[in-house]
C-alpha cells in the first residue's frame, strides 16, 4: 500500500471557509484513524456538496457504514451559490399539469442542446435517475415557483422542447434545507461519519492498483487515515485553483467565482494515479462581464449586456488589435462566447462616442446611461478620451487597428453592408468624447473533469477502471453534461441524481 499525494502537483493552499456553522455532530481532531477494524466503511466519500450529501445519504439509508469527509467547516458546497436549477424528464409535478415527458426525451434535448459535445453515458445515467431525484426532492417539501416546469429558453439560448426545468425561490439554498435534515440522524446513529475541516490529500492505493481508502489534513494541523471498501471523489471543479484554470483553459484567469473549495483535488488525485481527464476544449465564458481588476482573484462588478434581444448593439467591440472579431448583433451567445474565447487574452472592448452615449438605451444592467461617463477615470475598466488615438492607448487597444475598424464600420453604416453582417447600424461612431469598456470572459464552472464509464468508475489513461474509485459531481467536468453550451438543469441535476444512484448502488454491492 502507498499514498498518493496532491502536493505533488502543487496544491496546498488553505481553503476558505463557506461558513462558520459547523456541520451536524462534524468531527474536528487533531490525528485520527478511522476503519481499521475488519470491516472499515463501506464508502468514503470525498466533499459534501450536492453529489457527496446525496451518495452519502442514500448510501446510509441503504445499510452502508459511509465517512463523509468535506474540507470546509459546513456541508453544501455550491449548494450555497447555485441558482438551484433542476431538469427531469418525466416527473410527477410535469403528470400533474398534464406535461408528458421521459428521459428518453431529455436525453435527446440535452445532446442536440450539447451539440453532442456532452458524454452520452453520463447523460444517459443522469436523466435516467433524474425524475426519482427531483421526485424526492419535491415530496421532501421542495416548493418550485408558481409557473415552473420551463423549457428554459433564454435570449440568445434555446430551451427544451418541454417544460422540464424548475428551481425554488430560495435557490440551492432550499435543496441543502432539505438535505441537511435527512442526513442529521444518520450521523446521530454513526451510519454516517462526517469529518469538516478535512481536505483529502492522498489515496491508499491498494496492491491491485485500486483504492482502498484516503489520507486528510485536518485544519489546524491534524491528520486522518481511512479505510474505505470504496472511495466516491465528489470533489468539485477547480474555479477558485488559479493554476489549473489557466492549464486546462488555456486562457488568463480572472475572477473568483466559484466555491471556495473548488481547488481541483479530486482531479489532481485522479492524476496521481495515472487516471484520465477530459474536456478541455470545452471551456466557456460569459462576454459581458465587467471585472474589478485584471488581477486574479478578481469579483464581477457589473454586467454589460451582450444579448442583443434585450438590448440592440450601438457600439463596436474590438479585440486588443482593434479588429472587430465577431458581428455585434450575433443572436446566439454560443457563437459570441466562442469568438470571446478565440482571442489569447479573452478580453475584448466596447467601443463607443459621445453621441451613441447620449442617444442608446443604457448598457449597464440595473443602471441608467448616467452611470457610464462617471466610471470612466475611477474604475480601471472604463475609458474616456478626446481622440480615438488617446482612447487606444487608455484601454490597450492598438491604435491603427482601431482606427480602421471604425473607418470600416462607419462606411457600412453608410451604405447599410457590414462586412462582418451586422444589420442593426444605428449611426457612426465619430463625435469627441470617445468611451471604451473593456469586458473579460470568466466562468465559475469547470469544463475538465475526469473520467468515467457508464457505472462512474474512475478511468486511467489507457481506459482500465481504477478498481474502487468512483465519481460524481462536478468533478466529472461540467463538459461531461454540457458540452460546451448552456443546458437548463445539467450541472445541479447529475450532481444530485448521479450522488443518489451511487451511494444505493455502492451500498447494494455490499449486501
Amino acid at each position: 500500500m502507498c499514498t498518493v499525494p496532491l502536493s505533488r502537483y502543487g496544491i496546498g493552499s488553505p481553503v476558505r471557509k463557506i461558513s462558520t456553522r459547523p456541520g451536524r455532530r462534524a468531527y474536528h481532531a487533531g490525528r485520527m484513524t478511522l476503519g481499521h477494524d475488519n470491516a472499515g466503511f463501506d464508502l468514503a466519500v470525498v466533499g459534501a456538496g450536492a453529489a457527496g450529501l446525496t451518495a452519502a445519504l442514500f448510501a446510509a439509508q441503504a445499510g452502508a457504514r459511509v465517512l463523509l469527509l468535506e474540507a470546509a467547516d459546513d456541508i453544501g458546497g455550491t449548494l450555497h451559490l447555485s441558482h438551484g436549477q433542476l431538469s427531469a424528464g418525466g416527473t410527477r409535478l410535469q403528470a400533474s399539469r398534464g406535461i408528458t415527458d421521459s428521459p428518453d426525451a431529455h436525453f435527446a434535448d440535452v445532446m442536440q442542446l450539447s451539440e453532442g459535445l456532452a458524454d452520452p453515458a453520463v447523460v444517459r445515467r443522469a436523466v435516467q435517475e433524474a425524475p426519482v431525484m427531483v421526485d424526492w426532492l419535491l415530496e421532501a417539501g421542495l416548493e418550485p415557483l408558481a409557473d415552473h416546469p420551463v423549457t428554459g429558453a433564454s435570449p440568445g439560448r434555446p430551451g427544451y422542447g418541454t417544460a422540464r426545468y424548475l428551481w425554488a425561490r430560495g435557490q440551492g439554498r432550499d435543496i441543502l434545507a432539505l438535505l441537511r435534515p435527512a442526513l442529521a440522524p444518520l450521523i446521530d446513529d454513526g451510519r454516517v461519519r462526517l469529518v469538516t475541516g478535512a481536505r483529502v490529500d492522498g489515496l491508499l492505493a491498494g496492491d491491485d492498483g485500486g483504492v482502498d481508502g484516503v489520507t486528510a489534513a485536518i485544519r489546524d494541523g491534524g491528520r486522518l487515515t481511512a479505510r474505505a471498501r470504496h472511495t466516491v471523489l465528489a470533489t468539485g471543479g477547480y474555479a477558485m485553483e488559479r493554476t489549473l484554470l489557466e492549464r486546462f483553459s488555456g486562457r488568463p484567469a480572472y475572477a473568483a467565482l466559484a466555491c471556495p473549495t473548488a481547488r481541483g483535488d479530486g482531479l489532481a488525485l485522479v492524476e496521481a494515479l495515472g487516471g484520465a481527464l477530459r474536456g478541455h476544449a470545452l471551456h466557456r465564458p460569459g462576454t459581458g462581464l465587467v471585472l474589478d481588476s485584471e488581477v486574479w482573484p478578481t469579483r464581477v462588478s457589473a454586467r454589460f449586456i451582450t444579448a442583443p434581444q434585450l438590448r440592440a448593439p450601438w457600439e463596436i467591440w474590438v479585440d486588443d488589435g482593434g479588429r472587430r472579431f465577431v458581428r455585434e448583433d450575433e443572436p446566439v451567445a454560443l457563437v459570441r462566447e466562442r469568438a470571446l474565447l478565440a482571442l489569447p487574452r479573452c478580453r475584448f472592448h466596447v467601443v463607443a462616442d459621445a453621441a451613441i452615449l447620449d442617444a442608446a438605451p443604457p448598457a449597464i444592467e440595473g443602471q441608467d446611461r448616467t452611470a457610464f461617463g462617471p466610471l470612466c477615470g475611477t474604475h480601471p475598466m472604463f475609458h474616456r478620451a478626446g481622440t480615438l488615438e488617446e482612447l487606444a492607448a487608455r484601454a490597450g487597444i492598438d491604435a491603427r487597428g482601431l482606427a480602421d475598424s471604425v473607418h470600416t464600420y462607419n462606411a457600412a453604416v453608410r451604405t447599410g453592408h457590414d462586412p462582418l453582417g451586422r444589420g442593426h447600424l444605428p449611426r457612426p461612431i465619430g463625435r469627441p468624447p470617445f468611451y471604451a469598456v473593456t469586458l473579460h470572459g470568466a466562468s465559475a464552472t469547470s469544463a475538465v473533469g475526469v473520467t468515467v464509464d457508464d457505472g462512474l468508475r474512475v478511468l486511467r489513461v489507457d481506459g482500465s477502471v481504477i478498481p474502487r474509485l468512483h465519481a460524481a459531481g462536478e468533478v466529472l467536468g461540467s463538459g461531461a453534461t454540457l458540452g460546451q453550451a448552456f443546458v437548463p438543469g445539467m450541472m445541479l441535476t447529475p450532481a444530485l441524481a448521479l450522488g443518489r444512484w451511487l451511494g444505493r448502488d455502492l451500498a447494494a454491492a455490499q449486501r
